[in-house]
């Protein structure tokens, strides 16, 4: 394995690109951004096949989204953004109700990953509209003890919430 490399964790929903390797132990930074590490014999070096079977939806040579590693930016906090077109291609076919499980569910994935981060906030960009999605993301924050507030207006609009830990 070496800087650069494609790998997946064996027992675990987890790819990205191998960005530090120390003796056994591996960092990678996830396709949502996250740094992880893990010991070498439980990640898998991915081959041009699998490659090409995962999402790994961000360049090496571009900063992601949000980058969570302490030592590169700690003050901006990791961005997710909840619309449906940019979680999905294909999403035309989708009930309200369909689209918004899917949002819950990628918030339900971000915070369970974010409460295992050095960042100590994210944000999540809901969109502006009736004020579903964001009500439904309030009651998993509350739900998970979360601490929340709105987001910076002059970066986001009303269409963002700020999560801190």
């Amino acid at each position: 394995m070496k800087i650069g490399d494609k790998v997946s964790v064996l027992d675990d929903d987890l790819c990205g690109i191998v960005t530090h390797i120390n003796d056994n132990l591996i960092t990678f930074e996830s396709t949502e951004g996250f740094s992880y590490q893990y010991p070498k014999s439980q990640l898998v070096c991915l081959t041009d096949e699998l490659k090409n079977n995962i999402n790994l939806h961000f360049l090496k040579d571009k900063e992601p989204i949000g980058t969570v590693h302490p030592k590169l930016n700690p003050k901006k906090p990791p961005v997710f953004d909840l619309h449906i077109d940019k979680l999905l291609k294909n999403h035309r076919h989708l009930s309200p109700g369909q689209k918004l499980s899917i949002q819950l569910k990628e918030v339900e994935s971000i915070l369970n990953r974010f409460k295992r981060q050095h960042y100590r906030e994210l944000v999540l960009i809901h969109g502006q509209g009736k004020g579903v999605l964001r009500k439904e993301i309030e009651k998993i924050l509350r739900h998970k003890g979360f601490e929340y507030t709105d987001a910076s207006y002059r970066q986001y609009g009303d269409g963002a919430i700020l999560v801190l830990k």
